[in-house]
């Protein structure tokens, strides 16, 4: 196998934006990541996902981002699992946090810790590759 490289797909809003109370989920509307064959996250086990903070925190804070994995009969989601928490500054900007994907189907959730912000969220899959 040559030198590894990483391939990226394209970005996708995961999380629209909208106020996140303090201690609460974000309500903003949620596209579903989907990892197979021609998803969105096509393939990808891994994924970028980038919190765009617009409106920040008046103290710093956390952002705990949640995996919903859509159940086995596309009807409903399976109970939340985090996949970390990101430091939120007092200041508007932009945090990532790579995360592995581990189901095929499902949504992100956004959890605002102690303190309100404004924010969406942004995935894109990535995948070693060896050309």
């Amino acid at each position: 196998m040559a030198r590894g490289f990483t391939r990226y797909l394209t970005a996708f809003t995961a999380q629209a934006s909208a106020s996140i109370g303090a201690d609460a989920d974000s309500t903003g509307t949620t596209t579903d990541f989907d990892t197979s064959a021609s998803g969105n996250l096509d393939g990808c086990e891994q994924a970028e996902i980038e919190i765009d903070v617009t409106v920040a925190p008046t103290t710093a804070t956390q952002c705990k981002v949640y995996l919903e994995a859509l159940q086995h009969d596309g009807v409903g989601y399976i109970a939340q699992k985090s996949l970390g928490v990101i430091p939120i500054t007092t200041t508007a900007d932009k945090y990532k946090l790579n995360a592995n994907i581990n189901t095929e189907k499902g949504k992100i959730i956004l959890h605002a810790i102690g303190f309100s912000f404004t924010a969406s969220a942004s995935m894109k899959g990535y995948y070693p590759s060896d050309t």
